[in-house]
């Protein structure tokens, strides 16, 4: 099976003033299993985005 990963340094996603997420980094390595969990309007959706 192949080894890959992901890989995120300083996600930044703004809607006009508003700052959704803010210096995201984060590495996900092949096989594993990631979930996001947070409040409503967290920025789970706009980090998957």
């Amino acid at each position: 099976m192949a080894h890959h990963s992901i890989w995120v340094r300083d996600l930044v996603k703004r809607y006009g003033k508003l700052t959704a997420v803010d210096q995201l980094s984060f590495t996900v390595e092949g096989g594993e299993i990631v979930g996001l969990v947070g409040q409503n309007g967290a920025g789970k959706t706009s980090t998957l985005r």
